[in-house]
């Protein structure tokens, strides 16, 4: 620490208090510490996103997915988790009959977990919803929710 004087009394008496430098014979502030900046912890990119914009940075291009695609991603990562390619099948042709209109504004996670479920129930497969849920990482609620909408369209 460098030697500080009050540029009012000229008093060499100066002290550090709350990160501002004051003197102690008249109460002035000389000046603030200088500190370095505060680093923030960066929340780590989920892994699609690092893939998708790999591929922007390689053709210099936006890369648009379909909601539905994602949808279909998310359908074949919970029947291949279940090990189930005739459950695969048949939520991708419920989600075919399906207007978009029905499942717009909701996570295509929890709209694939909901029809996998649906699918189950059709081809009398045993599955919970917390352990189709937690595939995906969505509560049990949101599907049983997103379950009760959907049977009405199918």
């Amino acid at each position: 620490m460098r030697h500080m004087k009050c540029t009012y009394c000229n008093s060499d008496k100066v002290i550090l208090v709350d990160g501002e430098y004051v003197c102690t014979e008249c109460g002035t502030v000389v000046g603030y510490e200088a500190l370095p900046p505060i680093v923030t912890k960066v929340q780590p990119i989920k892994k699609i996103k690092q893939i998708l914009m790999i591929l922007e940075k390689e053709k210099r291009e936006i890369i648009k997915t379909k909601y539905s695609d994602i949808v279909k991603y998310y359908i074949a990562k919970i029947c291949r988790e279940l090990g189930s390619p005739e459950l695969e099948r048949e939520a991708l042709e419920l989600l075919s009959t399906i207007d978009k209109r029905v499942w717009q504004g909701k996570s295509p996670r929890v709209i694939a977990a909901s029809l996998v479920y649906l699918a189950a129930e059709r081809l009398n497969y045993h599955f919970h919803k917390r352990q189709i849920g937690e595939i995906v990482k969505v509560s049990k609620f949101s599907i049983r929710d997103t379950v009760v909408k959907l049977r009405k369209y199918v």
